[in-house]
């Protein structure tokens, strides 16, 4: 057993408030590393690569496999047929694309929004956020739970999740089903819970840094 993974994993859990779920992020782990932590009670892993994430789904189809990094439409299809949350959502084209492979019930699906301010960022831009969710109401097998932005790094995070919490209390009277607050990672997550963080996505500082 790998007790420096489970180690970290465990100090993180404790940290965290009841209401706020811990997405253990896997795109760089061993999957033996993995193992281990779904040993211990870890059921929602994030990856950010559609192949690698069809792979370990299939392997490992007990497990939650969320997508979590950037989508393009030709890789649509590992996302809509084998992932349990979709994070990256900020595109329609794309967002159809995935809809067409979704298989049973509607994928729960995160907006992204840019609240860092980078222009190299993904993201619906803040100000336009209820029209994207208006025009992405009308793609069927897609279930809008709530937001997920990213701060940006080596900067006081505190303004972008702010704006992000915002965002998603602007959208609750005409989305009142989005009410997941995806914000956090190694290095700002214990900002990121201040402000009302319902899901976290935390990878180096549970395996390690990332290897290749």
């Amino acid at each position: 057993m790998n007790h420096n993974v489970v180690e970290r994993w465990q100090h993180i859990k404790q940290a965290l408030p009841s209401h706020t779920q811990l997405i253990a992020v896997s795109k760089y782990a061993d999957i033996s590393d993995v193992q281990e932590l779904a040993q211990v009670g870890q059921q929602d892993f994030g990856e950010a690569r559609p192949q690698q994430l069809r792979d370990r789904a299939k392997a490992y189809p007990d497990l939650h496999w969320h997508m979590i990094g950037p989508l393009q439409k030709n890789k649509a299809k590992y996302v809509g047929k084998h992932a349990y949350m979709w994070h990256s959502c900020c595109d329609l084209d794309v967002a159809a694309q995935v809809a067409k492979h979704v298989q049973g019930k509607p994928l729960p699906t995160l907006v992204q929004v840019n609240i860092s301010g980078e222009p190299q960022k993904q993201g619906i831009q803040p100000n336009d956020l209820p029209l994207f969710l208006e025009q992405l109401n009308h793609i069927k097998d897609l279930s809008i739970i709530g937001l997920m932005g990213m701060a940006a790094k080596n900067t006081d995070a505190h303004a972008s999740f702010k704006l992000l919490h915002q965002c998603r209390d602007d959208i609750l009277r005409n989305h009142p089903e989005a009410k997941e607050l995806c914000m956090g990672m190694s290095n700002d997550w214990q900002q990121a819970i201040e402000h009302g963080a319902t899901m976290v996505r935390i990878g180096s500082e549970i395996f390690g840094a990332k290897q290749g």
